[in-house]
C-alpha cells in the first residue's frame, strides 16, 4: 500500500505572489481530484518556504494533499490519474512544479 503526498504551493510562478485565494484553491483541488478518479484524499494547509534558483527566499501558502492507493493491482492507473491531477493543478494554479512524495505504508479501514 502506498501513500502519495502532493505539495502544491499557491504563489503564481510568474509574479511570485498568491493570486488565487486559498479557499478558491481548495475548491479547485477538490474538484480536480473528484473529476479525475482519485478515490479519496485529505487536503490541508501548510506554510512552505524555499530558496528560489535566483537566490530569493520565498514563503507561500501550500496545500498538502494526501491520498492512499489501496489496490496495488491498479497502481499504474492510480499513478496516471495522479499525474493528470498534477498537470491540471500546475496549469490551473500557474505552478512551476508540484512536489510529490511516495511512501510505502501499512493502513487499514476499521
Amino acid at each position: 500500500m502506498k501513500e502519495y503526498t502532493l505539495y502544491v504551493g499557491l504563489n503564481d510562478k510568474d509574479t511570485k505572489n498568491q493570486k488565487i485565494s486559498t479557499i478558491e484553491a481548495y475548491k479547485m483541488v477538490e474538484n480536480t481530484l473528484l473529476n479525475n478518479d482519485v478515490e479519496g484524499a485529505t487536503i490541508y494547509e501548510g506554510r512552505g518556504i524555499y530558496k528560489h534558483e535566483n537566490g530569493i527566499k520565498i514563503r507561500e501558502t501550500t496545500l498538502i494533499i494526501k491520498t492512499i492507493m489501496f489496490d496495488e493491482k491498479a497502481e499504474n492507473k492510480y499513478i496516471d490519474n495522479l499525474k493528470r491531477v498534477v498537470s491540471i493543478l500546475k496549469t490551473t494554479l500557474n505552478q512551476e512544479s508540484v512536489a510529490v512524495q511516495v511512501k510505502d505504508i501499512n493502513s487499514n479501514l476499521w
